[in-house]
């Protein structure tokens, strides 16, 4: 699928690969994962959709800690775990593959993946099935699509605590923005051409989402694209800013305030937030609300956003990054190196 039908498909991918998950989850015997400090596993896109849900997880009072697959082996005891929820949406990563393989014993271990008959999938005690649709060669159903699932996981893992999302509503919200979204990327193109260097930053959740944003810049749009959790962006790397470059921000409060002073400096500057932004008219600031929806009580502080914008905060830098692609000319979906050892067979 092309990358830009992709993102149009999201809606329909959700309600399908939600049906599938609910329906393993409600079969599946949890106990081995329940009331257990969880090591969640990824790489790529997976790792940045674990980094966007786990702050949903902590309030719920789940000891849950992201990894990266090759990290997770050689930390091993030390990774303090006692089960594993391995992601890879091929279920061919090398990197989980292995970590899956030199685990210490009695780790139980729980496999989110579209390919439950995978090498990851063989090595797992259970499995999570995606059921996606056809996706783009970068995962953009993938990726939406996992982080669902791991909600779902969660509201599964802590049946006591308020739900992640609205689940009968996320899909239709999905199909509700594309609009704005769309008209949002026709309108910031022409403050995009030329520009060859973005920041993406954004804190809680949305810091995995300016993960994703800034990989989907580098795979679909060939340019250099750096991420950073916010407050850890302030603390040096916010030096880099300056007229002709970009920062998209992603967020609440802190965001916007950043927002505005980075557009102050001559940066252009995209804010995504369902926060109260500033004026969008300020020079150099374009600002897209997201819908704002009741979220679950954050007494952990894991904050902000709502775990629904997991899913939904990665819209408008999906429709951007196509438009700008195009613009550019690069062909869809087509990677120029290929490594041939990130997957197992």
């Amino acid at each position: 699928m092309r990358y830009i039908e992709a993102v149009h498909a999201q809606g329909k991918n959700l309600r399908i690969s939600r049906a599938a998950v609910t329906d393993r989850l409600r079969s599946l015997d949890l106990a081995p994962w329940r009331d257990r400090r969880l090591a969640f596993t990824g790489m790529g896109a997976s790792t940045n959709a674990i980094a966007a849900v786990l702050p949903a997880y902590w309030p719920a009072g789940l000891a849950a800690y992201g990894w990266l697959g090759s990290e997770l082996e050689r930390a091993g005891q030390a990774a303090g775990a006692e089960a594993v929820v391995a992601v890879s949406q091929s279920g061919k990563s090398a990197e989980i593959f292995s970590a899956l393989s030199h685990l210490p014993d009695g780790w139980p271990r729980l496999a989110v993946t579209d390919a439950e008959d995978s090498p990851v999938g063989e090595l797992a005690d259970a499995t999570v099935p995606l059921a996606l649709l056809e996706d783009s060669m970068v995962r953009t159903l993938g990726y939406t699509g996992t982080v669902q699932a791991l909600l779902l996981l969660r509201d599964a893992l802590a049946p006591g605590f308020a739900p992640a999302a609205d689940w009968d509503q996320l899909a239709d919200e999905v199909d509700r923005m594309l609009p704005p979204a769309t008209e949002l990327a026709e309108r910031l193109l022409p403050a995009l051409r030329g520009v060859t260097a973005f920041d993406v930053v954004g804190s809680g959740l949305h810091a995995g989402t300016a993960a994703q944003g800034a990989l989907l810049l580098r795979e679909v749009c060939k340019l250099p694209a750096a991420t950073y959790e916010t407050y850890q962006y302030l603390h040096g790397p916010i030096e880099a800013v300056a007229r002709g470059r970009v920062l998209i921000a992603i967020g609440g409060a802190r965001e916007a305030r950043l927002a505005e002073s980075m557009a102050a400096e001559g940066a252009t500057v995209l804010l995504i937030s369902a926060d109260t932004p500033p004026p969008s008219a300020a020079p150099g600031l374009t600002v897209f609300a997201l819908p704002r929806q009741p979220a679950a009580p954050d007494p952990a502080g894991a904050g902000p956003g709502d775990p629904a914008h997991a899913v939904l905060g990665i819209l408008p830098l999906q429709t951007v990054i196509g438009l700008l692609a195009e613009d550019l000319g690069c062909e869809d979906g087509k990677f120029l190196f290929h490594q041939d050892d990130t997957k197992v067979d």
